[in-house]
């Protein structure tokens, strides 16, 4: 083969691994089917079927590495498995080990020789750092879906009072108000009910478990007021409608200081360009002055 043609195919092949790395760590909206067994199962134990894809069942046997710690609510939050999880990590590694070889062969290719050595040590440093990639990645995607469910939860909140205002019960308050939103958010809170009725539990024990789960203490704080009102009898209108002010006022003021943090963040380029035109502005002047001095 030419040079042209092993470029060719080394460039497809790197570019076939980025668009798997790209997909892969892309958020993926998630399975209800998968989220009800994994309620329904132990955590950290995982139930093969036959849909499961192909990275699902590549990562299962990652899960039980020494000294592995998976991010089991920020997984949760994003609707992803460990399992894929796991492999995207690999993935991820695999292809920060190759792109120094890769690079090494097209260098060869050109006449350029470079050691074996300094490829097989870049290899090791870019895939240690591509294996944690996947957790920076999945950092930031997990604390955008946990304010998309505070949201929610605010909204949640506000529909379960209005059902106790109209004098419904606590368990068929909470269902009916998880009726009315179709976001990814209210269809957890609809199957984690339906798990508790499974279960012969109440839906505020299914809220619960989904709060623990995710690490939403607004959630669970939703199921405890409940609870009380359905042992107790107890009018939580008042409650509810004060626990999602409440909410709304911690979710704006984390608002606010982003907003804070971006305006700050703003002020920087925007130094920089002034500086550059001024420069641009005053250095005809200032060189003619110096040049016509000497």
């Amino acid at each position: 083969m030419t040079a042209m043609s092993w470029l060719i195919l080394a460039g497809g092949v790197l570019g076939l691994g980025l668009a798997l790395l790209f997909s892969q760590l892309r958020a993926a909206p998630p399975d209800l089917g998968n989220v009800l067994e994994r309620m329904q199962s132990k955590p950290g134990v995982e139930q093969l079927s036959g849909a499961d894809p192909l990275l699902d069942r590549l990562g299962v046997p990652l899960l039980t590495l020494p000294g592995l710690r998976i991010p089991h609510q920020q997984l949760a939050l994003t609707g992803r498995t460990p399992s894929r999880f796991m492999a995207t990590k690999a993935l991820c590694a695999l292809i920060g080990l190759a792109v120094p070889p890769y690079l090494e062969l097209l260098a060869v290719l050109f006449g350029v020789h470079i050691t074996v050595l300094l490829s097989l040590g870049a290899g090791l440093v870019l895939g240690a750092v591509m294996w944690f990639l996947p957790d920076w990645s999945l950092k930031g995607q997990a604390a955008e879906a946990r304010t998309e469910y505070l949201h929610a939860i605010s909204a949640y909140l506000e529909l379960v009072a209005m059902e106790r205002a109209a004098d419904h019960g606590p368990a068929e308050s909470l269902r009916r108000a998880a009726t009315v939103g179709r976001s990814p958010a209210f269809l957890q809170f609809a199957v984690a009910m339906e798990s508790a009725a499974l279960d012969r539990q109440p839906p505020w024990v299914g809220l619960a478990r989904l709060g623990q789960r995710l690490g939403l203490t607004a959630l669970t704080d939703l199921a405890d007021i409940m609870q009380v009102s359905g042992a107790d009898g107890a009018s939580i209108y008042t409650a509810l409608r004060a626990r999602a002010h409440n909410l709304r006022s911690e979710l704006l003021a984390d608002d606010q200081a982003r907003a804070a943090v971006e305006s700050e963040r703003m002020v920087i380029p925007g130094t920089v360009l002034v500086t550059l035109m001024t420069v641009l502005i005053a250095y005809p002047a200032v060189a003619q002055m110096f040049s016509g001095g000497l």
